[in-house]
């Protein structure tokens, strides 16, 4: 399957990786923000960074944390519903 319309940009590295323009939305709240995405093929969920909790309405304590693995080690999550 082809890609299209998800440009390859690099971060100021050497690597360069698609992304897509996103907005997140609490549907709980309607709270919106506008990012960048990037397309990560072998994900199994979406992440997010914290500092958007606030912006979304997300009280990030509200809830039980979690554990996720990542390419770098292990880091604590906070499963919040958004829509993308």
């Amino acid at each position: 399957m082809p890609i299209r319309g998800c440009p390859f940009t690099s971060s100021g590295g050497t690597f360069f990786r698609p992304h897509l323009n996103i907005r997140i939305t609490n549907p709980h709240t309607g709270d919106n923000s506008r990012a960048y995405g990037v397309v990560d093929t072998g994900a199994d969920k979406c992440a997010i960074p914290a500092s958007y909790a606030p912006i979304l309405g997300h009280n990030l304590t509200a809830v039980q944390s979690d554990v996720a693995g990542t390419a770098s080690g292990e880091t604590e999550t906070y499963p919040h519903t958004s829509l993308i």
